[in-house]
């Protein structure tokens, strides 16, 4: 994903696929019931930084640009 950031296809997968990842996370860290261990704070970091790698996919997925790298010319 990080290497073919011009590939809207591509990103634009990966971000939904992160979306459901989110929520799955979010669900099973909130739905079970969990002790205080040290586990949980790796857990919840793990699906913060999956939202902010999710927002970077969907903005080279959905962004709009005129240069030749993402339109090329005919």
């Amino acid at each position: 994903m990080w290497f073919q950031l011009n590939n809207r296809i591509l990103q634009k997968t990966f971000a939904w696929i992160n979306i459901c990842a989110i929520v799955i996370g979010f669900w099973v860290y909130y739905g079970v019931s969990h002790d205080a261990s040290a586990i949980n704070g790796w857990f919840i970091a793990m699906n913060w930084v999956n939202i902010a790698i999710a927002a970077i996919q969907f903005y080279f997925g959905y962004r709009t640009s005129n240069d030749s790298t993402t339109h090329p010319a005919k």
